[in-house]
C-alpha cells in the first residue's frame, strides 16, 4: 500500500485570492471587422474572442514573471492587461466569420464570458467610455 499525506489526514489548505483591480495599459475601441482581423492575426491556433454583456473583446495579459512590479501586484489581487481591443456586439453569438478581405472564410470562436467578474466588469467599462 502506498502511503500519501492524504491517507494520513494531512490535507493541503487552499486559498482562494480575489483579483480585485484591472490595470488596462492599452484600450483600442474599434469595429468588429477590425477586431476579427486583429483576433486572426494575432492568434498561433485558433482565434478566439471573448464576449462580455455586449462586448466582444480580445486581450493580451502581461505576464506576471515578466516584470516584478506585475508579479507583486498579481500577488496583491491586481491583474495588469498590456492591450484589450473590443468592439460593441450587441447579442452572443458563439461563432462569427469574416466576408471579406484576406480573411474571408474564417471563423472565429466567441466565448460567453459575461459570468466572469473581471470580463464582466471590464465590459461594463467599456461601454461607459
Amino acid at each position: 500500500m502506498v502511503l500519501s499525506l492524504y491517507n494520513i489526514g494531512l490535507y493541503m489548505s487552499v486559498k482562494y485570492v480575489d483579483n480585485s483591480e484591472l490595470v488596462i495599459h492599452h484600450a483600442y475601441d474599434v469595429s468588429v471587422d477590425d477586431l476579427m482581423r486583429f483576433c486572426i492575426a494575432r492568434s498561433h491556433n485558433s482565434p478566439t474572442l471573448y464576449w462580455a454583456n455586449g462586448i466582444a473583446f480580445y486581450y493580451e495579459q502581461i505576464p506576471p514573471m515578466m516584470n516584478a512590479k506585475v508579479e507583486e501586484d498579481f500577488l496583491n489581487g491586481k491583474d495588469h492587461w498590456a492591450e484589450v481591443y473590443y468592439s460593441d456586439m450587441g447579442d452572443y453569438k458563439d461563432t462569427l466569420e469574416m466576408s471579406d478581405g484576406e480573411f474571408r472564410g474564417a471563423k472565429i470562436r466567441v466565448v460567453d464570458a459575461s459570468k466572469f467578474m473581471p470580463h464582466k466588469d471590464f465590459a461594463k467599462w467599456a461601454k461607459g467610455r
